[in-house]
């Protein structure tokens, strides 16, 4: 049995008074402007507005922008682009930004902007190593410093973008988009809620209403022109689950279907169905037509598995791999040890000498918000690059180490070297034999036609697929699972789910599982403790 130790000089205490005061005379003034106002205020239903009253007596409206066969986008309109993984969203928003950079520039043609998971990776890849103070432009900015109030920024402002979580990272990306002139008039929003904790995701809610309503002011007087106040731009949200629905300030839904032919095709003209939002203050009767276009595109492009099925699958995945002790004392031997760790930022300390230890069969979940150190935590665990390490010991027992997360996505998005590989190629990597790829795309429901595909000429949600299997392929003693239903429709997030869970029971004492997760209701059976980052401190709470 291998086990991989890193120590590390401890540094001089992070000092923190000075920062946590001027944290607070912020958040304070933030905090009174949610106060000030109800929480999510209603937008007026489009067909309200007195300009269509107008506009109405002249006959149907210019379209901002359409795409062949069926889609069209009007002034003023808020569409959520709704479809099960593989559906091609992806794509349509694509051609929706294609279509819009062919216009004839003019004051009347949109500019579309884009927040996505390909955005994402592009971001990192240009500011990985510039602070977020830089990249916003410094507090010299009104409008900056304005913006870092309202994401709750500052925190992070002199953190690197590379050493921010998932969620921090989305929160910039939309500070640079608001900040970027000239500003865009339709702004695409690609599931903008995965990786956002509780308080996040309301944050991004209340900044929704804001951008498709209009900026008000803050409590906080910056001096300067506040440009930031003007702002207004019509969204398209990308949905993959009825919970990242945001019912307050949407006009239409578009529903995406899953089609096996090209989405050029006339004859998938009925794969888009644009419906209008009737009434946004009754939601009840549109949420329930959505969960019934979920369920019936499940059906016709899924295959359930019953719970014993899954269970004898895992057993076959894990036949030939002995177990980790033959004198009967494999539940008594440890997973994972740390000894004193601190992990820190420059002046940003996450944790604090924490000492933990958990044997290969308790598995555990860890919580806890944005910019906790949760990641940071996994990146230490797995000494990946920029991890943040400063002090203490950390042990992992085992061989092989696996691991799901965002950081590992980008980087099979990244590396020039990788670009050709298939679907396939990945889940080789790992397999000692085509037995495991067949039982491991089976527990996951990953179809045949997507295995001699390049991976990156997959959708955000079938990327992530392979990235789980190519994981449970390896059979690893320790599989590290941060955040892995990103980009997962509703449908394939239980599957993953339950797969998961099977791991966790029935081969407990081979594979150490760690999940880290903002839903609690991701926490399955086989994670007994859950942990939660307090006070640069590891807490355990209970289930």
């Amino acid at each position: 049995m291998a086990t991989m130790t890193r120590r590390f000089g401890v540094t001089p205490r992070v000092l923190r008074a000075s920062r946590r005061a001027s944290t607070q005379s912020i958040r304070f003034s933030v905090a009174s402007r949610f106060h000030s106002s109800s929480a999510h205020p209603r937008r007026p239903h489009i067909r309200d507005d007195p300009s269509d009253s107008v506009e109405s007596t002249e006959g149907p409206k210019t379209p901002l922008l359409t795409v062949p066969p069926a889609y069209t986008l009007h002034d003023n309109e808020i569409h959520c682009f709704l479809g099960v993984n593989g559906s091609g969203k992806s794509k349509l928003l694509q051609r929706i930004q294609d279509v819009a950079a062919a216009m004839p520039r003019s004051s009347q043609s949109p500019r579309v902007g884009t927040l996505s998971f390909e955005a994402h990776r592009a971001f990192v890849g240009e500011h990985g190593d510039r602070v977020v103070a830089e990249v916003l432009g410094g507090v010299g900015s009104p409008t900056a410093r304005d913006l870092i109030v309202r994401l709750g920024l500052y925190p992070v402002w002199e953190s690197k973008v590379r050493h921010l979580s998932t969620g921090e990272v989305r929160k910039v990306m939309l500070a640079v988009a608001l900040l970027k002139v000239p500003r865009s008039t339709v702004l695409i929003m690609d599931q903008p809620f995965d990786g956002l904790d509780v308080a996040a995701r309301k944050q991004l809610e209340w900044m929704l209403g804001q951008l498709t309503r209009g900026f008000t002011r803050l409590l906080v007087d910056f001096g300067g022109r506040n440009e930031a106040f003007a702002y207004k731009t019509q969204v398209l949200l990308v949905a993959n689950r009825l919970e990242q629905v945001f019912p307050e300030i949407l006009t239409h839904v578009v529903l995406k279907r899953k089609d096996n032919e090209s989405l050029e095709s006339e004859k998938k003209e009925d794969a888009v169905e644009i419906v209008q939002w009737e009434d946004p203050e009754k939601p009840e009767s549109m949420l329930a037509r959505l969960r019934a276009f979920f369920e019936n595109e499940a059906t016709q492009h899924g295959t359930e598995l019953a719970e014993e099925d899954v269970k004898t699958l895992v057993r076959r995945l894990y036949s030939s791999k002995a177990e980790p002790s033959s004198d009967g004392a494999s539940t008594r031997q440890i997973a994972i040890e740390l000894h004193e760790v601190s992990i820190a930022y420059g002046r940003r300390l996450l944790l604090e000498d924490v000492v933990f230890k958990r044997h290969r069969h308790e598995h555990w979940a860890l919580l806890g918000p944005n910019g906790s150190g949760k990641s940071s935590l996994m990146r230490v665990l797995t000494q990946s690059d920029g991890h943040g390490q400063v002090g203490g010991t950390v042990r992992v027992h085992g061989e092989r180490i696996a691991v799901v997360s965002t950081d590992q996505h980008l980087e099979m998005l990244s590396r020039p070297e990788w670009k050709d590989r298939t679907a396939l190629d990945w889940l080789q990597l790992n397999a000692q034999d085509s037995e495991r790829v067949e039982v491991v795309t089976e527990l996951l429901g990953i179809s045949s036609n997507l295995l001699p595909r390049r991976f990156n000429e997959l959708s955000q949600g079938e990327q992530k697929l392979i990235q789980i299997a190519s994981a449970l392929v390896g059979r690893p003693d320790v599989l590290i699972l941060d955040e892995i239903t990103h980009g997962l429709d509703m449908w394939n997030r239980a599957r993953v789910l339950q797969v998961i869970n099977a791991v966790g029971v029935e081969a407990s004492t081979q594979t150490h599982l760690i999940l880290i997760t903002h839903h609690e209701d991701e926490i399955v059976e086989c994670f007994q403790s859950v942990f939660e980052i307090q006070d640069q401190s590891l807490v355990e709470r209970e289930r």
